[in-house]
């Protein structure tokens, strides 16, 4: 899962909010990767003192010895490698670039194949762009300059076609600037999921047009594990019976969703066929530095013949401190 996140005081040596443009930003990233043995969430924090660009950690889970650690990765100004946001499309996985500085190129290679290819370049420059798939297109929004958005602010390649369509404009009031928290698929639609301020909305490419909608109730992050959909709210994990067409909580988690979750939900992120769970809570007080921490969990299921799921939390850790003030910007899954 993909976190990004911004502060908004000094504490001690860790970072700054982003009050007017010239003072410094505090980011936070995790990104869910393959599932091996050990593998790899992408997420991390930095100072900035004269732009608000975010930066990468990686968040290293090892479930075999049930504890999670953070690993850097350098900024893509002096790394050899920057993160890719990876897209499945059937045999073939695509990439696009994450971080600075904006970029148009998209890369593509067989599953089978460790090498990255070119793929035709995006219409527009983008910095950490949103994307999905949907009918074997790869629907891109967002990311790019304010020139460049009432234009392009969105485009969607032809995986068959090799080409890039730019989508309509979705209007000023439905098209901003900040970075897009969600993209997702629901019944042929793409549905927008904005951050703080703004407004989330829902486009039909039958119809190729644009929908204001009604943004989801703070809190409520939603993931597909295996064949079902799950709901986690603050004090709560649910899940979607499709027959009777209703929400029922998952059981075998009271204890953890009253004593360990008690702060705010950050993210939950498919993790092989299980559920990674993100919060965070107020850490002990400091002096004057208040400051957050941020845990994960990771969760089992399993789907019993009276019909009910439980869950079985296989370990929990605190992962990350960071100044209280941050936000949450997005996940995703990301490769570096």
């Amino acid at each position: 899962a993909t976190i990004f996140g911004s502060s908004r005081r000094f504490c001690g040596s860790r970072t700054t909010v982003e009050k007017v443009e010239t003072e410094s930003i505090s980011t936070v990233v995790f990104v869910a990767s393959r599932c091996h043995n050990s593998t790899l969430l992408s997420s991390h924090i930095e100072v900035l003192p004269d732009r608000p660009r975010p930066s990468w950690f990686t968040l290293w889970v090892q479930p075999e010895k049930k504890k999670a650690t953070f690993v850097q990765v350098p900024s893509s100004s002096y790394a050899r490698q920057v993160p890719l946001l990876v897209l499945a499309v059937g045999s073939d996985v695509y990439a696009l670039r994450q971080g600075y500085p904006p970029s148009q190129a998209m890369f593509v290679r067989n599953r089978e194949n460790i090498l990255w290819s070119n793929a035709p370049n995006m219409n527009v420059a983008r910095v950490n762009p949103a994307a999905c798939v949907l009918d074997g297109k790869i629907y891109v929004l967002g990311g790019c300059c304010e020139a460049a958005a009432k234009s392009c602010w969105g485009e969607v390649f032809d995986t068959k076609t090799r080409t890039w369509e730019t989508l309509p404009d979705p209007g000023d009031e439905l098209r901003f600037s900040s970075m897009i928290k969600k993209l997702e698929i629901i019944r042929g639609k793409v549905y927008v999921t904005s951050n703080e301020g703004e407004g989330d909305s829902v486009y039909d490419p039958k119809t190729r047009t644009w929908k204001a909608i009604g943004k989801r109730l703070e809190g409520d992050s939603r993931c597909w594990v295996g064949s079902l959909h799950y709901s986690c709210r603050r004090e709560s994990c649910m899940w979607y019976d499709k027959e009777c067409k209703e929400w029922k909580h998952v059981k075998g988690l009271s204890s953890f969703n009253k004593s360990c979750r008690r702060g705010g939900l950050i993210e939950t992120v498919q993790f092989c066929p299980k559920l990674l769970i993100l919060w965070d809570k107020f850490a002990p007080l400091r002096g004057d530095c208040e400051e957050k921490t941020i845990c994960c969990a990771l969760v089992a299921f399993e789907k019993r013949k009276n019909g009910h799921v439980w869950g079985k939390v296989e370990w929990s850790s605190p992962v990350l401190t960071v100044p209280s003030s941050y936000l949450f910007l997005r996940s995703g899954g990301i490769r570096t």
